[in-house]
């Protein structure tokens, strides 16, 4: 298992940096309105680092049903929603890799970025010029991995404390990681007005109702 050496002043730091931002490319939140929101993209797997890494389907249908009902209460500019399926099972699929690529891609590049075709034309179908896009990104681990994990990860931890005297923090033992990347386009242009990212953190349970509130309201800070 891959492990990272943290002094806990650093991991302190990490911890309370981790936060939403977002940016308006050519208009504001007042003038981005109405909006078509299109079906979130859940895509979360069941593990992460040297663990086999799969699409985990049952959890990301959970997910995808609590950001359903959430997103529409917040309070947010939204006209229509726009029921989407993405085949997030098949890795070859252009949209779900493009959905994907949102959690890697910075705000100057993501400005740059082309909408995909089939998106756009289900945006502009509703009727509705401006249209939102969310991915949701992160991984839950099934019980049995993470308790794996968890044992191997305190006898280390114990010995290399004995040993060493010092305590290495690993990146891949936590049960749930998990982390919103959010995109607003115009339907007459094309391109990308808005891009908001809640960074992938271990504070968010994407099953959990109450955490997935507060991280989409941070998410959308700009409009609420």
């Amino acid at each position: 298992m891959k492990r990272i050496l943290f002094p806990l002043a650093v991991l302190a730091a990490l911890v309370f940096t981790s936060c939403a931002t977002s940016k308006f490319y050519s208009q504001d939140a007042a003038t981005v309105r109405p909006l078509a929101l299109v079906q979130p993209c859940s895509y979360l797997t069941d593990a992460v680092g040297d663990f086999a890494t799969d699409y985990y389907e049952p959890v990301a249908k959970i997910n995808n049903a609590v950001l359903m009902e959430i997103i529409p209460s917040l309070g947010l500019p939204i006209e229509k929603v726009i029921p989407f399926e993405y085949n997030c099972a098949d890795k070859s699929d252009a949209t779900v890799r493009w959905m994907r690529h949102l959690a890697d891609i910075s705000k100057s590049g993501v400005r740059n970025t082309t909408v995909p075709s089939d998106i756009l034309d289900a945006v502009k179908d509703s009727g509705c010029r401006y249209g939102m896009v969310l991915s949701d990104v992160g991984y839950v681990k099934n019980a049995r991995q993470y308790k794996l994990e968890k044992g191997i990860e305190t006898g280390m931890k114990i010995a290399d404390f004995l040993i060493n005297n010092h305590i290495e923090f690993s990146n891949d033992t936590e049960a749930y990681l998990n982390g919103l990347f959010s995109v607003i386009f115009d339907t007459q242009t094309g391109e990308v007005v808005w891009f908001g990212t809640a960074p992938r953190s271990y504070k968010f349970n994407p099953l959990d109702s109450k955490d997935m509130k507060r991280q989409l309201s941070k998410l959308y800070k700009a409009f609420l």
